[in-house]
Formats: structure tokens, sequence, C-alpha cells
């Protein structure tokens, strides 16, 4: 076991640096129950949550996956700050009249300390055969950040005012391959492990809010806008413990697991925009470690939990983000050719105290080989967006995953360790029963008389009976 323990202390080690990127819920599945997928991993996209469930014997456990998913979240007030003053600036060139406390009161909104906005998204195909996962998977991961103009603060300035958002983020797409055994001389402990190709697309671009405004583009067209292109390699890795098929007679199934992604701390070029900004260094995607358990009560019903052991920043400045989620799946009819599973879930970002809560719940209907899923998820915090006229409001936090299968094979559940052999002997034959005494001498007195008989018959003179 001491390579075991030394394998999680280096994930448990990896998690020291406080800077890495923030953990995607991929997959349906995983969204639907708070985005907790670690210890409950199975199927292709074991390859991401943990490589070592590659290795656990599962139902639906070969053949391709399908996940697409998207998630955005604000922080702050920029969102109203930024409409604000767009809303003051067309009024003003309009003729509509704009008076300087409105300028000043969205300036002071776009400033408010750790607004930004940032969106994330996933995408890609995982394969699996055997114990053996191949993926092809894209992550994009973009944030914007305000930098306010506070020289050009009245009505008759705002024409000239420069307040802009400074949007930066990259599209990574992995190439790799992963692999799950279970190791011989400990009965339900699984390791594994995956080596991807890594490309990606660095941006760093400035939209401004007011001026020139209509002819820039989208906030998305500017961030492709000089995005610098490089490749590296990453390492990931995992451990899975099904203590039921370690110690017999354990109930609910426990199962627990972790998983370090990007171990290696693969660093991509900086564009040059953001070079000229001030910015040093490249583009690092430094390590994730991520923690998870699972029980199962029956076979149709699971619960699980996750914890970021990594305290990971987002593109957008000073705002951090260390996810804790817990989920149910109650799977209605659990047939191998139709189950509909339902999901229900939260998951709270603990390095944020004003984050809140967000609300997951998801669906899937499994015909055959075929399997469909959809979740979202929700936040019950609410963000004003405009606050010009009419007030608008939105949750602060928003997802939505889908996913299509096409899985097959397998077993029902992991077969847990036999119980060790008991002594068997099987009755013993009729004929080797013991015999009453008195059937004993009833059988002994006819053989006699039959013996008197056949004697009787030799003496006898010919012609008679």
């Amino acid at each position: 076991m001491k390579p075991t323990i030394a394998f999680l202390a280096l994930l448990i080690a990896s998690s020291s640096p406080v800077r890495a990127l923030e953990w995607h819920a991929r997959g349906a599945r995983a969204l639907g129950m708070g985005g907790a997928g670690v210890a409950l991993a199975q199927g292709p996209l074991a390859a991401y949550w943990n490589p070592a469930a590659l290795g656990r014997p599962t139902s639906n456990a070969y053949g391709l996956q399908i996940p697409f998913g998207v998630h955005a979240a604000m922080t702050g007030s920029v969102i109203e700050g930024a409409k604000n003053l767009k809303n003051l600036y067309d009024n003003k060139a309009n003729g509509t009249p704009v008076t300087d406390a409105q300028v000043a009161d969205a300036l002071n909104k776009l400033n408010q300390p750790g607004s930004g906005l940032r969106f994330d998204g996933d995408f890609g195909t995982d394969f699996k055969a055997g114990k053996i996962g191949v993926f092809l998977n894209g992550t994009v991961d973009a944030g914007a950040v305000p930098q306010v103009d506070l020289g050009h603060n009245t009505a008759a300035q705002i024409q000239n005012n420069t307040s802009k958002l400074i949007v930066k983020g990259a599209n990574i797409v992995e190439l790799g391959a992963a692999y799950g055994h279970e190791l011989p001389f400990a009965p339900g402990l699984y390791l594994g492990g995956a080596l991807k190709v890594m490309t990606a697309n660095v941006g760093y671009s400035d939209y401004f809010i007011a001026s020139n405004s209509n002819d820039q583009g989208t906030i998305v067209n500017k961030l492709k806008d000089g995005a610098e292109k490089s490749s590296n390699f990453g390492v990931d890795a995992g451990l899975l413990w099904d203590v039921a098929r370690t110690f017999d007679g354990v109930a609910l199934k426990p199962r627990l697991g972790v998983v370090g992604r990007n171990l290696n701390n693969p660093k991509f070029k900086q564009p040059a925009a953001a070079t000229a900004a001030g910015l040093t260094g490249k583009y690092a995607v430094n390590p994730q470690v991520r923690l998870g358990v699972s029980i199962s009560p029956f076979n149709w019903w699971n619960l699980a939990a996750d914890v970021d052991l990594t305290r990971n920043l987002t593109p957008v400045d000073n705002a951090a983000s260390r996810q804790f989620g817990l989920g149910t799946e109650f799977n209605v009819f659990n047939r191998s050719w139709l189950n509909i599973p339902l999901r229900i879930g939260f998951m709270r970002n603990t390095a944020e105290t004003s984050a809140g809560n967000v609300f997951t719940a998801g669906a899937g209907l499994n015909f055959l080989h075929v399997i469909l899923d959809a979740s979202a998820a929700v936040s019950n915090k609410r963000v004003v967006t405009e606050s010009q006229g009419t007030e608008k409001k939105m949750p602060r936090e928003v997802a939505l995953g889908v996913q299509l299968s096409f899985l097959f094979g397998g077993s029902d559940e992991a077969k847990e360790p036999a119980a060790p052999a008991r002594e068997w002997k099987a009755a013993p034959p009729a004929d080797d029963q013991p015999v009453p005494t008195e059937k004993v001498r009833q059988a002994a007195e006819k053989a006699q008389e039959d013996l008197k008989v056949e004697e009787l018959k030799k003496t006898a003179p010919a012609g008679q009976p």
C-alpha cells in the first residue's frame, strides 16, 4: 500500500498552488448533481472526472459520450454600471438630457472592487473501450473586468469617456488518452492517469463601453483578435477506492476519489496585447485537485459530494473559485434497456462569502443504448443589470449542460469481492444413510428364506416344481 499512499500524498501536495482555472462541471449528469462526479464517475467521461474509474466495472461502460455545457457568472455591479453608462452615452448622442449625477452613479457602479463577468464552456467527444479512454475535449474560459475612466465623469464629458472592459481568456483543446486499473494487491483500489496534448488560443483585448462602441464588434470577436496559439502537454491522475470491494459486508457501497488535473502546470504564450498591457510570463494552467465521495443506498439511488482542494482563480481579477457540490440521482425504471434518471443538487463557491447557492436539476432518457441527458443550474441570488429607467435583474450565476451518449456493455454494478471460501460437504447418498435395526433383521430373514427355496429347487426330482 505504500506506493498508493505516496500517490495520494502527491495529489494533495499538488493543491498548494493558489492559481488554477475554475473547475468545469463537464457532462449533464454531474451538473445535475451539483457538480459532483469524482467518486461516481463512469463510462467515457471518467477520463475527465477521475481516470481511475475507467478500471471499475459499471453499467454502460463502453462507448461514446458527447457533452456540451455553458456557464456564466457575474460579480459586483459590472453589468449594471456598463449598461447604464452605455445608455447615457446613447442618450447624450440622441439629444436626451443627461445629468452629472447619472454619469457619476454609472461610473461608481462600474468601479466596484471585484466586479467582473466570466463565461466558460466545454464541449467534446469521449470514447471508452475496456479500461482505456480516448478524448478530444475543449474548454473556454473568459472573463471581463472593468477599467474605469474617472477623469471624464460629467454629462458634458461622457462622449470622451474611455471606460472599458478588459477581456481575457483562453480556448484550450485537449487530445489524449487515459487508463484506469484495479491494484491486484488491494481489491477495490483503482489508480488511473491521462496524458494529453493541449493546444491553447490565448486572447486579450479592450472593449470600450462608450467611446467608439459601435465600431468594435462583439466582445467575443475582440477576444479572438490577436489571440496567440501555442501547444503543450498535460498530465492528470486519479485514485478511487470502492470500499465495498475491499471489505465484505460494508453497507451503502461507499466510494472515495481524488483527482488531480494538469499536475505538470502547462503554460502557453501570452498575446502581444497582454504583454503590452504589462502582463509578464505565460498563461499558466495550474494544477487542480478535487476530492469526491459517494454512496449508493440502493442500486437505483446514488448520492455524491465533491469539493475543490485547490483555491482556483478565475479570469476575473480577485475572484476566486473553490466549489463544493452535493447531489443525488434517482433511477426511475433502472432497467438495462430503459431508465429515466432524475437529479437534483446544489453548489456553493466557498471562496466568496457573497456567492450564494446555485441549485441544479436534471433528467435523462436511457432507451436501449442511446442516452440523452440535460441539466441546468441557477443561483438563488439576483444582480441588477440595468437601473436607468426600469430596473432589470437576472440570476447571478447560470449554467446549462446537455449530453448525448451511445453506451454498451458492463455490469449492473461493481462486483464485490467474493466472501471467504467456506467448507462445503454434500449430503451422503441415500444408500449410505443409517438403516434401522428392525429393517436389517427383516432383510436377513428374507434372504435366508430365498436361499432355502433355491436349495429345494436343486434337490427336487426332474419334472417337479
